[in-house]
This record gives C-alpha cells, sequence and structure tokens, in this order.
C-alpha cells in the first residue's frame, strides 16, 4: 500500500512539473509601432536582470510568454533632414505590464501623436510650471529633446492676462 502511495505521488508531481516546463516555454511576439519612427525598448524578462532588447526597425521579436516590464525607451524620427529622439523612463501608462501570450503578437503602439500637458503647483506665494510630454499608450516622455545629439534649449515662457498683457516671462529649467 505504502509503495503504491509514494509511485502515485511521484507521478503527480512529474506531471506538475511537467505542465509547468511546458507553460513556461510558450513562446510569442512582440512588434513595436512606433508610427514611422525608430524605437528602441528595453525591457526586463526575469527575476535577475534580465534584460532584453527591443528595436521597431527589426520586425516582431520572438519573446517567452510571460509579463514583462519595461525599462528603458527610446524614439528617434528624422524631419526635414533633422534627427529628434525623446527618451523615457517611465512612468509608463499602459504600458507598464506587457504581457506576450503563447502563440500571439502583442503590437506597442509608441511614439506620437504627443501631448503636452503643462503642470502647475503651488508652494506658498511660489508656484511652479512644469510640462509633461506624454505619447500613446500614456508614456511619459523626458521634457530634454535632442535635435541632431544636441539637446533642445529650455522652452520659453509667457504668462499674459484676459487683455494680452505680459504679467511675467522666462524660461523653463530642467531638472
Amino acid at each position: 500500500m505504502k509503495k503504491r502511495d509514494i509511485w502515485i505521488s511521484a507521478v503527480i508531481i512529474a506531471a506538475a512539473f511537467l505542465l509547468l516546463y511546458s507553460y513556461s516555454q510558450g513562446k510569442g511576439r512582440i512588434k513595436i509601432d512606433a508610427g514611422g519612427a525608430e524605437a528602441t525598448l528595453r525591457v526586463n524578462r526575469g527575476w535577475f536582470s534580465d534584460r532584453a532588447l527591443i528595436k521597431s526597425k527589426d520586425g516582431p521579436v520572438m519573446m517567452r510568454a510571460r509579463i514583462y516590464r519595461p525599462k528603458r525607451l527610446s524614439i528617434s524620427t528624422k524631419q526635414n533632414g533633422d534627427t529628434w529622439l525623446l527618451y523615457s523612463r517611465g512612468p509608463w501608462g499602459n504600458l507598464s505590464k506587457i504581457r506576450v501570450k503563447n502563440n500571439s503578437t502583442t503590437v506597442l503602439q509608441l511614439g506620437q501623436p504627443l501631448l503636452i500637458k503643462p503642470s502647475i503647483s503651488k508652494r506658498g506665494s511660489q508656484v511652479s510650471i512644469g510640462l509633461s510630454i506624454i505619447g500613446r499608450a500614456g508614456v511619459s516622455y523626458y521634457a530634454a529633446i535632442t535635435k541632431n545629439e544636441k539637446r533642445l534649449p529650455t522652452p520659453k515662457l509667457k504668462i499674459v492676462d484676459e487683455a494680452g498683457n505680459v504679467l511675467a516671462s522666462g524660461r523653463f529649467e530642467y531638472g
């Protein structure tokens, strides 16, 4: 009786390991749609900082079926002979968890159109005005954009009243 119970337990454990192994070996694809731009996305694949680099120009990339977390994103586009470059390290919006399913392709829509949102905070008598650049999928990009490998100067700012009189003017500051 004891011998039979041991064999049944061993078979159940072996079947559970086989099922877990076959599930972990499932494969899917990740494809980046950057709307004509070139995108490079670095994701974490495992618990021990195992990373993968996915590039839009390479087409769909074969990956294990699981959930990935983005770490870094860059998008480069050419316009009128100039090369523009955007970076992101999050927040990731809808891209915070990238789910790759077995035998299917997960399409990530990144880049344009970009939404530039002002952010205003008040501390005592001091008012701070900032800006956020948000792309498709809700990804937030750094405000420091590069053009032809040079960082653009900070944007100018004018505060006007209803009559069009300039109340204050200046430039944003990085950091």
